[in-house]
């Protein structure tokens, strides 16, 4: 009776410390994720930021002449169309200094989807679009002042309602490219509306992961 209730005692024992190591082997496993969660949040957090910060960068309004410099000549590009060009140019040129942190969070936001859900891929994916479309309306400003000082040529020789208009029509078109690539006043700068939203959704989809929570 005594050998058998001590081989009982032994193998609700083994029963309980195998419950005890499976519990144990679960705990570790969700502190692993929740620690490998909260790394892959950080990093994305600090790529976004950087990310904005190079935005920001791209669309200082002035230019320096060493920035100038650095823009490259299209082939077959007339020298008065280069001229023209080089003040929008230098967005690529800055965008160049912050490539590696836009590739970086580009391709983070895939992990993030696993790990976290589409929403902190979709809150990353509007500050990558955002970026995006700075340096497209870099290239659309150029070809908008073009425009814009072809028809005012045509104005100064042959008058008309028509090229009036066009004239306008350009002139109005690279208003809008400038009001992307370049810093506007607070409250009328669409760019920098678009991006503290973005930041701050990304924020608010990483910050629990992050363990960023106030």
């Amino acid at each position: 009776m005594t050998q058998g209730f001590g081989a009982l005692a032994q193998g609700a024992g083994a029963l309980v410390l195998a419950w005890v190591g499976l519990a144990g082997l679960s705990s570790w496993r969700k502190q692993l994720k929740g620690t490998r969660s909260q790394a892959l949040a950080e990093e994305a957090l600090s790529l976004v930021y950087r990310v904005a910060d190079g935005i920001r960068h791209m669309r200082q309004p002035w230019a320096w002449a060493g920035e100038m410099r650095k823009v490259e000549r299209s082939e077959g590009e007339s020298d008065e169309d280069f001229d023209q060009r080089k003040e929008y140019g230098v967005v690529e040129v800055r965008y160049q200094a912050h490539a590696d942190a836009a590739a970086q969070l580009a391709a983070i936001r895939f992990r993030l989807q696993a790990v976290l859900g589409e929403g902190a891929k979709s809150s990353i994916d509007e500050v990558l679009e955002l970026l995006a479309k700075v340096r497209s309306e870099a290239g659309n400003a150029a070809r908008h002042k073009r425009v814009m000082l072809h028809q005012a040529d045509l104005i100064r020789r042959f008058p008309s309602d028509a090229t009036s208009d066009a004239y306008e029509d350009a002139k109005r078109r690279l208003t809008e490219s400038e009001r992307w690539i370049q810093e506007q006043l607070p409250g009328e700068d669409p760019a920098e509306e678009v991006l503290s939203r973005a930041v701050n959704r990304v924020e608010r989809a990483l910050r629990d992961a992050a363990s960023l929570k106030p």
